[in-house]
């Protein structure tokens, strides 16, 4: 699970691996864009594990594609409004 790398608290993303590559192409198939607790789930695919990579990487400790959102989402964590209120 992805952790906020200044709070250590977890930020909206995390890490699953798969035995074969099938397993996995199966798993995004059934499980990207689908809905849990309100919100869409997204599933990527990432580069592979690299120590460091856990936590968030953007400016604040999260997502960066939350430093970018536009609007105030405290499911989310409410990033953008945390980052507007800073600067």
């Amino acid at each position: 699970m992805g952790l906020d790398r200044f709070k250590m608290t977890p930020c909206g993303f995390c890490f699953v691996e798969y035995y074969t590559r099938e397993e996995a192409e199966h798993a995004i198939r059934c499980v990207d864009k689908t809905i849990l607790d309100d919100r869409m789930i997204r599933c990527d695919w990432d580069a592979g594990f690299k120590e460091g990579r856990q936590y968030g990487r953007g400016r604040h400790g999260g997502q960066v594609r939350d430093e970018y959102r536009n609007d105030f989402d405290s499911g989310r964590g409410g990033w953008n409004k945390m980052i507007s209120d800073k600067s």
